[in-house]
This record gives C-alpha cells, sequence and structure tokens, in this order.
C-alpha cells in the first residue's frame, strides 16, 4: 500500500517542470505555504513540506484542489481514487487485526 507521500510525489512526477512552478504558486499563495519553502523546491521538497505543514489528509485534499484548478482532472481524479483505495485497504487491514 502506498503511503501517502507516494501518492503525492506520483501525481505531482506527471507534471511537467511549468506545471510543478504552477502548483507550487496556488501553494504559495492559497495555502499555508511560504515562498521561501516552495523557492527551488522540487517534488519531494514540496511534498514534504505540505505534509509537514496541512498534514496528509489536507494535502491530499489540497493537492487535488489545486490539479483542478489547472485542468489536471486526469490526475486529480487518480489520486482521489488511489487514495480511497489505500484507505480502504488500511481501514480493512486495521479492522482484520482486531
Amino acid at each position: 500500500m502506498a503511503s501517502v507521500k507516494e501518492l503525492l510525489v506520483n501525481s505531482l512526477r506527471d507534471l511537467g517542470k511549468d506545471e510543478l512552478k504552477e502548483f507550487q504558486w496556488y501553494l504559495k499563495n492559497h495555502e499555508r505555504i511560504s515562498t521561501s519553502e516552495m523557492e527551488n523546491a522540487d517534488v519531494f521538497d514540496t511534498v514534504d513540506t505540505m505534509v509537514a505543514r496541512l498534514g496528509p489528509e489536507e494535502a491530499v485534499k489540497i493537492t487535488v484542489k489545486i490539479l483542478r484548478k489547472m485542468n489536471q482532472n486526469n490526475l486529480a481524479e487518480q489520486l482521489e481514487n488511489k487514495h480511497k483505495e489505500a484507505r480502504t485497504e488500511g481501514n480493512m487491514k486495521a479492522s482484520s487485526t482486531c
């Protein structure tokens, strides 16, 4: 089962360099992420910062929201579906060990 960070990295990795910059612009301007945190940040730095600042669940929600703003609807949908799948698997494993 992929972690939230892995799901986010895989989604953002599909963006081109300019698209990643646009994604980071939305983060800086609309979320609790500072400009200095996004300066020279690659995909991994961006994901680490988002998860640290926002928490894993909120990072996924915001990533989906920004991807939709960028008209990256396929990526947004894939991320949502994989995240739901991972949560469901996690819940099933947790309940089966009780």
